[in-house]
């Protein structure tokens, strides 16, 4: 019986918090909530500027970001010192707002690696989390992401190419 107690505590503590609870903050120190974005989906991607998967996909990444402007995309770092990921953003020259937060936000929104992408639904729920490096050029994984990030996109006609 007391394992069945343990069990239960350590699945408990593994659970993501409601997406609404997540914090962050830009250089400034202005606080933000993802309850502020309620009713939009929204693209969570949690990176750091001493992970070197992240400073690999990051690139990638923010082209990415920048060829889908309609998408709501939160680039938020883990790194404990602002001036670290701003160096790294500038030294890759990555053109995207600084936002940090720590990591047990993190962790409790469900990032357990790096990096770490979350698709919050309009209903404030975690509809997608994806651990670990992306291909950000990739048209089908692209296609994934923007299906649930653009509900119109769902009745869209399929774009094929020849």
């Amino acid at each position: 019986m007391r394992w069945i107690t343990v069990l239960i505590v350590a699945l408990l503590a593994w659970t993501p918090i409601h997406a609404a609870e997540f914090k962050w903050m830009d250089e400034s120190g202005s606080t933000f909530a993802l309850d502020s974005l309620k009713g939009k989906p929204v693209l969570i991607h949690f990176w750091a500027s001493w992970c070197p998967s992240c400073r690999e996909e990051m690139p990638a990444f923010a082209q990415w970001v920048s060829s889908h402007p309609q998408v709501n995309t939160l680039s938020v770092s883990l790194d404990q010192k602002a001036a670290n990921a701003t160096a790294f953003l500038n030294e890759a020259g990555i053109n995207m707002p600084l936002l940090l937060t720590d990591e047990n936000q993190a962790r409790k929104l469900g990032a357990q690696a790096l990096p770490t992408t979350i698709i919050i639904d309009a209903n404030g729920e975690i509809s997608q989390l994806h651990r670990g490096p992306r291909d950000w050029s990739s048209k089908a994984y692209s296609d994934q992401l923007l299906k649930s990030l653009l509900p119109e996109a769902q009745n869209a006609p399929l774009h094929v190419q020849y």
